[in-house]
């Protein structure tokens, strides 16, 4: 599944191409991928591309939302000529479209289109189309009234957005202590302690913080809950800078895969150097996922 730093590029790739564009029409072709009654959203315009830890938002007007969730084999493509791709590659990414992935297609106009002075009219030019694909049908669209959104159960319960200011390590260690007996790690991929931080990040986030991620939520300092902190930031930071990561089921908006995983300290990376240490990446499992760190500056 992406996380923040990958669903946030495709929010900045897509805010480049539909902010001030008008959803003209929606085609369901797999009925269960879209919750809500698509009418709702057809000749709305598009406000603004918001994120949600691991979850995309398309704020309308008419206050309305269009919420994605992209899951393990999402894909959205907006082709106005020029293909924007961002989720789970495909070799028929790149084909024509739709194609026997596609779930459901938004097709958008632009208002702000040429006049002629001629006919006097102004004549909305077809601006582009997205496509929501998806393999395994996971993945879902919801139509939301933007006054509940936050009351919507799969937003309601999210931790605080770790790249906003409120995120504060005050605000950290007060969520982490409901979870005083989980291993650090672990514990910093509960959504409902952060926002948008999976296994790549939080594996990430301790080396930045030089936190063994096998210990204890209730037997961190205070300087380490700050370390902590600091580091989940820089993590995320570095995966946004870099694109998002490589690993089988993201590309970014340009549809190249992301190469984040090029530039990550240690996730992927066991038996090779610490890069601050010189000590051996060791790899071990915890809940489930694999965990990489260095046991050696990582105490």
């Amino acid at each position: 599944m992406p996380e923040l730093p990958e669903v946030e590029t495709i929010r900045l790739g897509l805010s480049k191409k539909i902010i001030g564009l008008k959803i003209t029409k929606i085609q369901l072709l797999s009925p269960k991928s879209f919750l809500g009654n698509p009418n709702l959203a057809e000749g709305k315009k598009v406000l603004k591309i918001v994120r949600f830890a691991k979850m995309l938002g398309i704020e309308l007007s008419g206050d309305l939302t269009l919420l994605f969730h992209l899951k393990m084999t999402g894909q959205l493509i907006y082709d106005d000529g020029n293909r924007l791709i961002g989720g789970h590659p495909t070799p028929d990414m790149r084909d024509s479209m739709p194609n026997a992935h596609t779930r459901v297609v938004f097709s958008f106009s632009d208002d702000r289109s040429y006049v002629s002075p001629k006919a006097k009219l102004k004549v909305p030019a077809t601006a582009g189309f997205l496509y929501f694909n998806d393999q395994r049908r996971f993945g879902w669209v919801k139509v939301i009234p933007s006054v509940i959104l936050s009351e919507a159960k799969d937003l309601k319960n999210l931790g605080p957005e770790p790249l906003q200011k409120e995120f504060t390590w005050e605000i950290l260690k007060q969520n982490l202590l409901r979870h005083k007996s989980q291993p650090v790690k672990v514990a910093i991929m509960d959504q409902s302690v952060i926002s948008g931080v999976g296994n790549i990040y939080a594996s990430e986030a301790c080396f930045e913080a030089k936190l063994d991620p096998r210990k204890k939520v209730k037997d961190l300092t205070e300087e380490e809950f700050k370390s902590l902190h600091q580091g989940i930031i820089t993590a995320l930071q570095n995966g946004i800078k870099h694109g998002g990561s490589s690993r089988a089921h993201f590309v970014d908006p340009e549809g190249k895969r992301g190469y984040y995983l090029d530039f990550a300290k240690v996730y992927m990376k066991e038996g090779r150097k610490c890069p601050r240490c010189g000590g051996v990446v060791t790899k071990i499992t915890q809940a489930g996922r694999g965990t990489y760190f260095c046991p050696k500056c990582q105490k």
